[in-house]
């Protein structure tokens, strides 16, 4: 069972290693996502792909970004066992490996977390990731799904569909 410690852990992570990222204006790297029917386009975005730092005999695929403001934080990690980590499709629901979607909406406020997680009275929540292209200084792809849920305040987001394209920091 996926357990809240290690998503917040993974959130967290993000969320402080990416407030120190500066924005990088018209450097062509992006974030885009589809939430409650409407696109929105995030400039400050970037992406990882190596040894987890706690396992080394695990990998972890990310990708974080978020708005101007940084109140909203959008983190989506993948972790495999082993070292060999390709493009492909990702399903949430295979058991193979880990995936982490978050969104952390209005940090400086009333913040809410929507993670990968079953809201009451709907189907299962569902992502599929796929990494279209990894190079050493790239990574790109795309995602679907259905929604985020708040397990705190009982609230779901409608996340959809993106796709990134984000500078590799290592």
């Amino acid at each position: 069972m996926k357990t809240n410690t290690f998503k917040t852990f993974l959130l967290l992570l993000a969320v402080f290693s990416f407030f120190g990222c500066k924005k990088s204006s018209g450097d062509g790297y992006y974030v885009k996502l589809k939430i409650n029917g409407s696109w929105i386009t995030w400039e400050t975005a970037i992406g990882e792909l190596g040894p987890d730092f706690a396992d080394p005999a695990k990998t972890d695929f990310g990708v974080t970004a978020n708005n101007d403001s940084q109140d909203d934080v959008f983190d989506l990690t993948i972790q495999i066992n082993g070292s060999n980590f390709t493009t492909g499709t990702y399903a949430s629901d295979n058991l193979n490996y880990y995936i982490v979607i978050d969104y952390l909406k209005d940090a400086s406020g009333n913040a809410k977390f929507y993670q990968i997680s079953d809201a009451p009275g709907r189907p299962a929540c569902k992502f599929t990731v796929n990494v279209t292209a990894i190079t050493s200084t790239t990574l790109k792809g795309t995602f679907t799904g259905n929604y985020l849920y708040d397990d705190i305040d009982d609230e779901s987001l409608e996340l959809t569909e993106g796709e990134f394209f984000v500078r590799r920091a290592r």
